[in-house]
């Protein structure tokens, strides 16, 4: 879940349109959950039950504080070993992380469903789009091993037992225009090490985007629900540098 808080609350929006428009309902997995932004999201907004599993204990502190008093299980989990049964599943910019994203996939279909005997649910996919034109310095710095075309989503999709029903790639112009701006003005932020696993882990802390008093600012800006609203029209059209996907179990 993106860090910049504009773009998260843009982000979460593109989830409830989601949510209303296919009538998805609980209990959720949030699986690579970071600071816990979605499962917060869906417990309080939607009452929905749920699980929020990540494997770095800075970001699992800061989603156990999040979610305190709220019906939603934090843990460490691996989840090419994950057990349950949720209706929806949640993975938001998690998947590029990944080194072997099918595995991943096919191993949570199993997980879909309200028992082991009812295996019908969703799955609502984030991920950074358009490899040829929006690789930045900042996929390194987050640690991403890939970005997605969209025939590379309903590939992966189909590939792992789901079927791919929307696809909105939802950046653009707003939030394309400032990444293309911020990543070509401002210098590279250096990724902690050269593996990507090591700067994934520390990735829901980190926010590439972070200018101290002019991020503030910006964030505190009141034109930001005028801006979503006028930014919704272009989910379907230019590609932007980040998608949102909700596939069906199949």
């Amino acid at each position: 879940m993106p860090n910049f808080v504009p773009f998260k609350n843009y982000s979460l929006r593109m989830i409830d349109q989601m949510i209303e428009a296919h009538d998805l309902a609980g209990p959720f997995l949030d699986a690579g959950c970071g600071r816990g932004d979605v499962a917060l999201h869906l417990a309080q907004n939607h009452g929905w039950q749920g699980l929020a599993v990540d494997f770095s204990d800075a970001a699992l502190g800061a989603a156990r504080q999040a979610l305190n008093g709220y019906p939603v299980e934090v843990r460490a989990a691996d989840l090419l070993a994950l057990e349950g049964h949720f209706r929806t599943i949640v993975m938001c910019t998690v998947i590029e992380h990944i080194k072997d994203d099918r595995a991943v996939l096919r191993h949570l279909r199993g997980c879909i469903g309200g028992d082991a005997n009812d295996r019908d649910g969703c799955l609502i996919i984030s991920m950074p789009s358009n490899p040829t034109t929006e690789w930045r310095w900042d996929d390194d710095f987050y640690g991403h091993y890939r970005r997605y075309t969209r025939d590379d989503v309903d590939r992966l999709l189909r590939d792992t037992g789901f079927e791919m029903i929307e696809f909105w790639d939802y950046t653009y112009p707003v939030f394309w225009a400032m990444r293309r701006v911020y990543t070509a003005l401002f210098p590279a932020r250096e990724p902690m090490a050269e593996v990507p696993e090591v700067n994934s882990a520390s990735s829901a802390m980190q926010n590439a985007w972070e200018m101290g008093l002019a991020t503030r600012m910006i964030t505190a800006l009141p034109i930001w629900p005028l801006v979503f609203r006028w930014q919704e029209r272009y989910k379907l059209g230019p590609a932007g540098f980040e998608a949102i996907a909700l596939a069906r179990a199949v």
